[in-house]
Formats: C-alpha cells, structure tokens, sequence
C-alpha cells in the first residue's frame, strides 16, 4: 500500500509540472472574468468544458450555478469513502485595480479572496487524479479512492453551500476538504485543520436616524454621520470586553454609508 501511494505522489507531482502553463492561464482567466454570488453561469460553463475535455463527467446543479464531478481511481471497494474536494466560484463586488493584463474586466467586480485560485487547484486535483488509475493497477484488489469534485457558487453570500446541500450534493460524502487560500502560509506549504477554521458568517446592519442641516450650523442638526463614528469605535472595543478571551471572534464594520453632499 506504500508503493501505491507512493506512486500515486508522484503521478500527481508530475502532472501538475505538466499543466503548469495550462493553470496558470486558466487561474488568470477566471481573474480577468470574475462573476459575483449567485452569477457565475460562464464560470460554471466553463470549468464543466475543462473537466469534460480530461474525460470526467461532470453535472451542473440547478440554475446553471455550480457543478460536481465524480471519480472512482482504482477498485475502491463497494463501502468505501467518498472524499469531497471543493472550490468556490464566485467573486467579490470590489473594483480591480491592480495593472496588469489579466485584472478583472468586469468593472466593479474582482477575485479579491482567491476563488480563482481555488477553482484552478480542484480542477487541476480532478485532473490529475484521473492519472492515477496506472498506481492501482498493480495493487491489492479492491484498493482505490472514491472522489467528489465540488465548485460550490454563491460563497460569499452564504447561500451556496445551502443550496448544494440540499440538492442532495453531499449525499453519499464521508469526507470533504474545502479548500482556502492562506497569504500567511509560505508557498508550497499546506495546513489541515479539523472543524472550524476561519469565521463564520453572520451579517448585521445598522440604520442610523438623525436630521440634516447645514455644515456651518451642526447645532441645528442631529448629525448620523458622528453617530456612526461613535458607534463603530464602539462596537469594536466592546467585543474583547464582552466576549471570553479564549474564545476566537471577530467583528468588523465592512461597509458605511450616509449623507448626499
């Protein structure tokens, strides 16, 4: 079982050698054409006609958002389990502005957590996984890995997951490894953590009430604006005095708006 895995090391290091140009272009595609939660049709589209030409099969979930794959490497007995790999599709609603050929060219939104990234790395695992078939041939009998690709839509919103789970995708799943960047982690490395591991998310918003006046007479006004400014610093120096010490939470203010002029 060690020589199986460890040509399976290296099929899978020669392969991604192999599709380097291959990733790179299309890592720096999906980055010039990023689509937002609840959009990314092309996307999908297009990572389907990439697992399609490897030779998977792969089966678009409802809406035309988000897609699966399965592969069976080997002769994996009837009970064994199915890992899940998955990527998430969608982008941010942030402008771009970075000067180079591949930055977005849609304006306003942009692959600013990586999503690109993470569809290139599952896709690329999709791939070279179908390679491995020659590192079981020689094996045990009933030896093999059951495999469930993912690129999961609508992250960021928190409704992709949901809508996947419940269109059956994690049935028959016994594990899964959904994948995230880390710019803290050097290149090359990779971390597995069981369980939480970065912050969930639970979004509040606040309408601040006040009455307008002129700038040269604030005293005529109740100014929302000051309001504002209080309650963020507020709220932000509140939380580590609320909440126990040892247990990891975060609250950030990601958006404020008020006024005309």
């Amino acid at each position: 079982m060690h020589s199986t895995f460890g040509r399976c090391h290296q099929i899978i290091d020669d392969s991604v050698s192999q599709m380097d140009a291959e990733l790179t272009e299309l890592r720096r595609f999906l980055h010039a054409h990023p689509e937002p939660s609840g959009e990314e049709v092309q996307t999908t589209r297009l990572v389907l006609g990439r697992l399609e030409e490897a030779g998977l099969d792969p089966h678009i979930c409802h809406g035309g958002l988000g897609l699966i794959a399965d592969l069976d490497v080997g002769q994996p007995p009837s009970d064994a389990p199915r890992i899940a790999l998955r990527a998430d599709l969608d982008a941010l609603r942030l402008v771009d502005e970075k000067d180079v050929p591949y930055a977005s060219q849609n304006h306003g939104v942009s692959h600013a957590c990586g999503h690109d990234a993470h569809t290139t790395i599952i896709y690329a695992a999709a791939k070279s996984a179908l390679q491995l078939g020659d590192a079981f041939s020689n094996g045990e009998p009933g030896t093999g890995v059951k495999l469930r690709f993912i690129f999961q839509p609508a992250e960021e919103t928190c409704e992709g997951a949901k809508s996947l789970v419940e269109q059956g995708v994690l049935k028959g799943v016994d594990a899964i490894l959904a994948l995230h960047l880390d710019p803290e982690r050097p290149a090359g490395d990779a971390g597995v953590r069981d369980g939480v591991l970065t912050a969930n998310c639970d979004e509040v918003d606040f309408v601040i009430q006040g009455k307008g006046g002129h700038a040269a007479r604030p005293h005529h006004s109740i100014d929302p604006i000051a309001a504002a400014s209080h309650l963020v610093s507020a709220l932000y120096q509140y939380i580590p005095r609320s909440v126990d010490s040892r247990d990891p939470a975060v609250f950030t203010v990601g958006k404020i708006a008020g006024g005309y002029a």
